[in-house]
């Protein structure tokens, strides 16, 4: 009997442990809303908050070699975000050019922020090769569509909830998916709301110093 017991609760501490490890990352990215950590930038009307944020390690990612790469590996850093549509337009190299420009922008504190291009499909070899050639430090990581949907399908975004490629994303230290920025084909348009999105970053980064 004691055996049994024993085993039991021997169980119910392993599926605790279980839940907390997908449940705390998602609480601590809502706790961050909901505490208004992120309400200042958002009454700026530059970036668009994400409610609630989505958990950003609920989107499993690889390499190209459909490696799967640990989830600690992008904590305790800024991430700036692209998920690359089918077609590379305009508007998608200008969303590439904008992040680097924006992150060579913010100077000192450029080493607390990393920039990540997801994928949901092959990268065709002509976009490959241009990624290559002009922003060689751009990490590249590969996913689902389905583990995307699923991930997003609880915003209060509808278009989000459908289509979240073509869109710029910040991501904060402890996982959270916060805020998105369209992007445009006109170039002019892209580099005057490359400026808005290097003030929210500024903003978010002297409010916390942790990453």
């Amino acid at each position: 009997m004691e055996s049994t017991q024993s085993s039991a609760a021997k169980n119910r501490k392993t599926l605790l442990i279980a839940l907390a490890v997908f449940a705390i990352p998602f609480a601590a990215a809502l706790l961050l809303h909901k505490t208004g950590l992120y309400s200042e930038v958002g009454t700026t009307n530059r970036g668009l908050l994400i409610t609630p944020p989505v958990a950003f390690d609920s989107i499993t990612l690889n390499d190209q070699d459909q490696t799967p790469l640990a989830a600690e590996d992008f904590k305790k850093q800024w991430w700036i975000v692209y998920v690359l549509p089918e077609q590379c337009d305009a508007a998608c190299k200008n969303s590439l050019f904008q992040m680097r420009q924006v992150h060579s922008a913010l100077g000192p504190e450029q080493k607390r922020v990393s920039r990540l291009l997801i994928s949901t499909h092959p990268i065709d070899a002509d976009v490959s090769e241009f990624i290559k050639t002009e922003f060689p430090k751009l990490n590249v990581a590969y996913t689902q569509q389905a583990t995307l949907n699923a991930s997003f399908a609880n915003t209060d975004n509808a278009e989000l909830n459908q289509n979240q490629s073509g869109k710029i994303y910040l991501v904060d230290t402890m996982g959270a998916v916060f805020m998105y920025y369209p992007t445009y084909a006109d170039e002019q348009e892209s580099i005057l709301k490359g400026r808005y999105m290097l003030k929210d970053l500024q903003k978010v980064l002297k409010l916390s110093k942790i990453g």
